[in-house]
Order: structure tokens, then C-alpha cells, then sequence
């Protein structure tokens, strides 16, 4: 059977597991521009439940390894996973993990432990990748010079797409791929959020801590991280 990018679309558009705020089109055309094929090899750490890999392998057929500390993630992945296909999930921290194979593709869509610079993050990723290897990115980037203070003290200093792209060029490389959030999506991982969080309310009635910082947390959004600031997917090769 072949598999259609608009067959691709749908399953990701259908599936309540894909944790991007990009959305699945704008995924598979990024897979396009970085050229993935039956012969692309990726490792993606911090994985979640594996749906960017099985979205890629259902467009590209590619084969992919991924990483995620959460093992609810992974064990839901692993059970969605149709006969056959090519993509192996592994319970574990992704900082340490260590694999003898070089991969095509080295992706990592969030900062995780101590690594939280450019610098650091391309020094890592590139640890798994080819000699050629292309590094796959996701990072919040600034929509205005000066973002409010309330959200630079929430989520740290954030940098606009110019001071990426400059840090990446220092870094050797060259932004042949991006692909960026839209609102949609990020109402979707709100939402996605917010269920779970209501989930636990349920369960502890009484954690008022919790319920505090989820206060917090959707107040942000809504006032200054949904007008402010954005989250973007980069694909680099060297240049």
C-alpha cells in the first residue's frame, strides 16, 4: 500500500499524541527540505510518545530511534505502533544515553538537564551524528526585542529568531529547514495540558501547590507567552 502525504496528515491531524506546537504539515514539509528518505536513520531524544518518528517513517520511511525519561510516553508508543514499522522507543534519560551508532539525523526538540545554550545543544546532538549529520532543533524564540520581564523570569533569556540564527552561523552550521509554531497548535499543547493537569487535581484535591502553579502557568500563556514568544523547529547542516 502507499502511503500518501495527505494519508500522513491525517493520521497525525487524528492522533491526540503528537506534543509539538508545529503542526504535522509543516513536520512532513520540513522532512521534504531536509531530503528524509527510506535510507535517513534518526535518533530523536525527548521523544515523547514517539509520534514525530512515526509520522516521518508513514511520509519518508524512514527509520528512527527515540528517547523519553517518561515512561507512560514510551509504553503508549510502543502500543500504537502498527506491525512491522521501523521505529524502536527506549525508556531512558536521554543526556546519558549512549549509542556506538552515527545517525543522519540527530533531533531534540527541547532543553533537558544542564544543556541549554546553542553551543551546548550542537555539541551534544552532534556527539550521535554522521560526519555530514544534520541536527534537528526545537527552541522558543522572542517575537519582540524586549520581552516582558514577567516572562524572561519564567522561561529565562530567550532570544529572537536574528540572535539564533547568528549563535547557529558561530556554531558552523547553516538553518536549511525551519519550521515554526502556530496558535493553533499551541492551544492544542495547552489544552493537551491542561486535561492532564485536571486529571491530578482530581486525583489530590487537596494540592493547593500544584493548583498554585498551575494558576501561574496559564496566566503566563495567556498574558505574555502567546503574544510574546514562539517555538520553532531548526534543521542544520554545516555549512
Amino acid at each position: 500500500m502507499v502511503i500518501t502525504m495527505t494519508d500522513s496528515f491525517r493520521y497525525c491531524e487524528e492522533s491526540q499524541y503528537l506534543i509539538s506546537m508545529v503542526p504535522p504539515d509543516r513536520l512532513v514539509s520540513l522532512g521534504l527540505r531536509l531530503a528524509f528518505d527510506r535510507e535517513t536513520h534518526i535518533l530523536d531524544l525527548c521523544c515523547g510518545y514517539g509520534e514525530m518518528l512515526k509520522l516521518w517513517h508513514t511520509a519518508f520511511g524512514i527509520r528512527g530511534v527515540g528517547i523519553d525519561v517518561c515512561r507512560e510516553f514510551i509504553e503508549c508508543g510502543r502500543r500504537r505502533q502498527p506491525d512491522g514499522e521501523a521505529v524502536h522507543l527506549i525508556c531512558g534519560d536521554a543526556q546519558s544515553y549512549a549509542d556506538d551508532e552515527k545517525y543522519d539525523v540527530v533531533c531534540c526538540t527541547e532543553a533537558f538537564g544542564d544543556i541549554r545554550d546553542i553551543a551546548g545543544t550542537i555539541a551534544f546532538l552532534e556527539k550521535y551524528a554522521k560526519p555530514n549529520g544534520k541536527l534537528l532543533f526545537g527552541r522558543l524564540y522572542a517575537k519582540t526585542e524586549c520581552p516582558p520581564k514577567a516572562l524572561t523570569d519564567f522561561d529565562g533569556e530567550i532570544e529572537t529568531l536574528a540572535d539564533i540564527n547568528r549563535k547557529i552561523r558561530a556554531c558552523g552550521y547553516n538553518i536549511t529547514a525551519l519550521a515554526t509554531d502556530t496558535d493553533a497548535q499551541w492551544e492544542d499543547y495547552i489544552t493537551w495540558s491542561a486535561k492532564r493537569d485536571l486529571e491530578h487535581l482530581r486525583r489530590n484535591p487537596n494540592d493547593q501547590e500544584t493548583r498554585a502553579w498551575l494558576d501561574k502557568w496559564y496566566d503566563l500563556y495567556f498574558r505574555y507567552r502567546r503574544p510574546y514568544e514562539g517555538w520553532a523547529l531548526f534543521g542544520l547542516e554545516k555549512g
